[in-house]
């Protein structure tokens, strides 16, 4: 008979090597490293006139992630060629991030292993990764993200008028003064853009102050 340490032993094994036989799954907004740093093989990104379905299926292939969709996607049809261009895995998948948005599609990671496909007019409805990554490393593509800025000298909400023409996204832009925070939630190319304006406001304000007292 069996005792309770040699079958949970038995359990841990098992789980073991299922974690070891899970795929490696991947998002656009990956860190840049070693296993994800490999060009994709030419001529996988080749779509003119690509039904949703075949570039959505292109995506999982790449990410590792199931693709989970609705019913009711935008009937487009994608064009996307990289001439031979040597593309790494994330910028494979920030360059369809960037395609399938300009299409009305946007890609939403789930946790590790699914990333959702919505239209582009429910996704400031969808629950957005918190993205952590500093300015610089932002991809200046068509990711969508959700990014807390950490406003210093001002107050968020007289930010964020100064903010709204960079995004495009509607509601992209939450103040919060009590915190003294910005909640932007926007395609990673706008983020950019805003967090670049923050960064100039920041700068401007002691150079006015110093200015005033001379």
């Amino acid at each position: 008979m069996k005792t309770v340490s040699s079958i949970c032993l038995g359990v841990a094994v098992a789980l073991s090597d299922l974690a070891a036989q899970s795929p490696e799954t991947y998002s656009s907004l990956d860190k840049p490293m070693a296993k994800n740093a490999k060009a994709i093989a030419p001529g996988l990104i080749n779509f003119e006139g690509a039904d949703l379905l075949q570039v959505l299926k292109v995506y999982g292939e790449l990410s590792g992630r199931i693709v989970v969709r609705p019913t009711a996607l935008p009937a487009a049809k994608i064009n996307l060629q990289t001439g031979g261009v040597p593309l790494t895995l994330i910028k494979a998948l920030q360059a369809l991030d960037t395609v399938l948005s300009q299409n009305g599609v946007v890609m939403i990671p789930q946790g590790d292993e699914f990333v959702k496909a919505v239209p582009a007019g429910i996704a400031p409805q969808e629950a957005v990764p918190f993205c952590d990554l500093p300015r610089d490393q932002l991809p200046d593509s068509g990711t969508y993200i959700c990014y807390v800025v950490e406003v210093k000298d001002r107050l968020p909400r007289d930010l964020a008028p100064l903010l709204q023409p960079f995004a495009k996204m509607p509601n992209s832009i939450v103040a919060s003064d009590a915190e003294g925070l910005l909640i932007l939630r926007d395609y990673a190319s706008n983020v950019r853009r805003m967090l670049e304006l923050i960064e100039r406001v920041e700068r401007a304000k002691p150079a006015r102050e110093a200015a005033a007292s001379q």
